[in-house]
């Protein structure tokens, strides 16, 4: 993890060894067909500042998709250091911010991420104005998004939305208590607010809601909580893409509470354009596994099947996206 993948030389990284393994994944049904790539959206970003992972490593992305026909935005002009651009919170852009490893580049990432890979025509926050953030930022039990309620084909509107509401009373939590989640637009579930900044969560029985000592799943390194943010459209019935937001290492719950998640600017851009945020969660730990700086597993610190489909991380994550989906397709239904 501290070699040639951050460090270089680029020329110490095969793109063609890369290509390979995917087609041998492809070949054994461990990663879908590399064919549906084509076309799809590629966002590849990188400060000319990053002496972490460098620049050039970074680049070798391009070469790894462009054979495979994506379409590919690439963003290697800001002075950017190993971070996350915005453009009003952060350290100043060039200097490596060990705090939260977000920097104020006067520059919005998140959007021109979002709007390359969501097709190019998504609203743009004004900069320097105040996005009112009317959906629900909500942290919930990612063991639980892991395992969601079984799905039944014979339900009807009612029948899903009494399953998914009942599930979601268990366990999500609000985490404005200012705000009301408007509950697939019914009004007739109510959750929790969680009381800051002890986080104890009357009535809800969220594993450790308090403290992030261990995993919710010891093997696969995620910690007991995630967030996810619906706008507020997308809990009144309107079916709303997911995007899912993973943090970088030192930037999990573990490590900077809800920063990342709040302040690199997904949550503007997703109130304005109605895009679902998820954001998993990745412990930090010292043994199993041992990944002390709370990463997700991008090297195979937790399994030799980190980059594929069988990965527990991508399984984890896949079931997370599923029961999303199930939350805001019970909205749909129910309206």
């Amino acid at each position: 993890a501290i070699g040639a993948c951050m460090n270089g030389p680029a020329t110490s990284v095969s793109s063609a060894n890369i290509q390979t393994k995917l087609k041998a994944y492809a070949t054994s049904g461990n990663v879908d067909s590399t064919a549906h790539i084509k076309d799809d959206p590629v966002y590849i970003f990188s400060g000319t500042n990053d002496r972490v992972v460098i620049p050039g490593v970074v680049k070798i992305n391009e070469q790894i998709y462009t054979p495979l026909s994506a379409n590919i935005k690439t963003n290697y002009g800001l002075t950017a250091n190993h971070g996350f651009p915005t453009d009003n919170f952060g350290a100043q852009c060039s200097v490596l911010s060990s705090a939260n490893y977000i920097n104020n580049c006067n520059y919005n990432l998140a959007y021109d991420m979002l709007n390359h890979l969501l097709g190019g025509n998504l609203v743009k926050p004004p900069s320097g104005s105040s996005i009112p953030l009317n959906g629900q930022f909500m942290i919930f039990d990612q063991a639980a998004f892991m395992n969601p309620p079984a799905a039944r084909s014979d339900a009807k509107a009612t029948d899903v939305f009494s399953l998914w509401s009942n599930w979601m009373q268990a366990t999500m939590a609000l985490y404005n208590p200012l705000n009301y989640f408007p509950t697939l637009g019914t009004g007739s579930v109510t959750l929790p607010s969680i009381t800051l900044p002890d986080l104890s969560l009357p009535g809800l029985s969220l594993p450790g809601m308090g403290g992030s000592s261990a995993s919710s799943s010891a093997g696969s390194g995620f910690d007991k909580q995630g967030y996810v943010y619906f706008p507020a459209a997308c809990t009144q019935g309107k079916k709303c893409p997911i995007h899912v937001a993973l943090h970088g290492c030192k930037q999990g719950k573990s490590f900077v509470g809800d920063v990342f998640a709040k302040k690199a600017g997904y949550l503007e851009v997703a109130e304005l354009n109605d895009i679902i945020v998820l954001f998993p969660q990745i412990l930090q730990s010292s043994l199993n596994p041992q990944n002390p700086n709370g990463c997700f597993d991008w090297w195979g610190y937790g399994s030799t099947n980190y980059a594929n489909k069988l990965g527990p991380q991508m399984i984890g994550v896949k079931k997370m996206i599923d029961t999303v989906r199930g939350i805001n397709t019970a909205s749909v239904a129910k309206k």
